[in-house]
């Protein structure tokens, strides 16, 4: 969904340590409800996003992918629900929100998208992979192939890194190639596109020979890994969430 972007800053930072201060950051709208917090917690993504020096264009990449996934889904279900109370009068559809519970919860998602996103940024691919050897570990005693399982995705994940642009580049050009006549200017041919999606998927199962002979004689070692570390970086990224919690405790509370 987005571009993975280097960062001088977080990048290094233990992955396990950051994916519980992703979802602890996550989880921490929802238990709040002072306005004054939600500045506060606003703040303090933007500040975030300056550390990691995140770009505009996978803000704009970020935003675009929230507005399609989520708010356009959440927006069409109030619309249908709204018409269905009007229509039925059945007080099932009948569920009022006001803008501010809107707005809340629509906030809210946005955190959790945003430190996803934050994630994904700053982790590398094979670390990631790394954790989640680390956490289906006890599936291995009972004889899961846990290992097999990450090398395919390893395996898509290399295959995307050196043709991804190329399938991409493939895929646009057969699109234009199939518009239609000036009258459906803008309207696709539906024939052309299902022989490229075909074309594509005949060109991976082609790949399945290939795929296995990976899968047998690739080592795990060698495509992703996961080491647990605790330095000054881990410290002081654990310090900031302290005191941020800390200050929204405070203001929550009333102190």
């Amino acid at each position: 969904m987005i571009t993975k972007q280097k960062t001088n800053n977080l990048e290094n930072l233990d992955g396990l340590i950051k994916f519980v201060l992703t979802a602890a950051l996550a989880c921490l709208p929802f238990f709040i409800e002072k306005q004054l917090n939600y500045v506060i917690l606003f703040v303090f993504l933007l500040g975030l996003t300056f550390v990691l020096r995140v770009n505009l264009r996978t803000l704009m990449v970020s935003a675009a992918s929230y507005c399609l996934i989520v708010l356009l889904p959440y927006f069409f279900g109030l619309l249908l629900s709204g018409i269905l109370y009007l229509m039925t009068d059945n007080s099932l559809f009948g569920v009022y929100q006001g803008y501010y519970e809107v707005s809340l919860r629509l906030f809210r998602l946005s955190v959790v998208w945003y430190v996803s996103m934050l994630y994904f940024q700053t982790t590398s691919i094979e670390t990631v992979i790394g954790l989640l050897d680390r956490l289906f570990s006890p599936l291995k005693f009972i004889g899961v192939p846990v290992p097999d399982y990450l090398k395919v995705v390893m395996y898509v994940v290399i295959e995307l890194r050196e043709t991804g642009t190329e399938v991409v580049k493939n895929l646009r050009e057969g699109m234009r190639s199939n518009i239609g006549s000036k009258k459906r200017k803008f309207q696709i041919n539906i024939t052309g596109v299902s022989q490229i999606i075909v074309s594509l998927l005949v060109n991976s199962f082609e790949k399945i020979d290939k795929v296995q002979s990976f899968v047998e004689n690739a080592n795990p070692e060698d495509l992703y890994g996961y080491s647990f570390k605790l330095t000054k970086r881990e410290i002081a990224a654990i310090s900031s969430f302290v005191f941020l919690t800390t200050v929204v405790s405070i203001v929550e509370n009333g102190y």
